[in-house]
């Protein structure tokens, strides 16, 4: 297991540990452990220094941050259809109600809804296939 596997593990252990003795919805709960692996993993891919995750839930949405010392912000790339990566942001976009950098792009966060609004990508149009994202 490669060192960023390793750690990006630990994050989604931890985050379901903690998601459980919330008792957030199973959903919402889904979808933070896939929006953790991603800004961990983007975090130690293209971050550097220390990687700190924190959670923060208050009834409605669930607020990740994941912070290092690299300056350079995050940002959602175009991946061709052959590409391995490059999708992360994407994901991290559509599960999310809205997702953004701070801390002068140390800080990657995204809030997941808790209660009945559904991200972008969960949302239909007035067919149950098309999605809005």
């Amino acid at each position: 297991m490669k060192p960023v596997d390793k750690h990006v593990a630990h994050a989604r252990r931890t985050t379901a540990t903690v998601l459980k003795q919330w008792s957030l919805p199973e959903a919402s709960a889904e979808d933070a452990r896939l929006v953790v692996s991603e800004l961990v993993s983007n975090a130690i891919i293209h971050g550097s220094g220390d990687v700190r995750l924190r959670l923060r839930y208050d009834d409605h949405e669930l607020r990740i941050r994941v912070t290092d010392d690299s300056t350079a912000p995050a940002r959602r790339r175009r991946a061709s259809a052959a590409s391995l990566g490059g999708r992360g942001l994407h994901l991290v976009a559509c599960l999310s109600l809205r997702w953004g950098v701070a801390g002068g792009g140390r800080t990657t966060y995204a809030v997941i809804p808790t209660l009945t609004e559904a991200p972008p990508c969960r949302r239909t149009t007035q067919s149950s296939t098309d999605l809005t994202c």
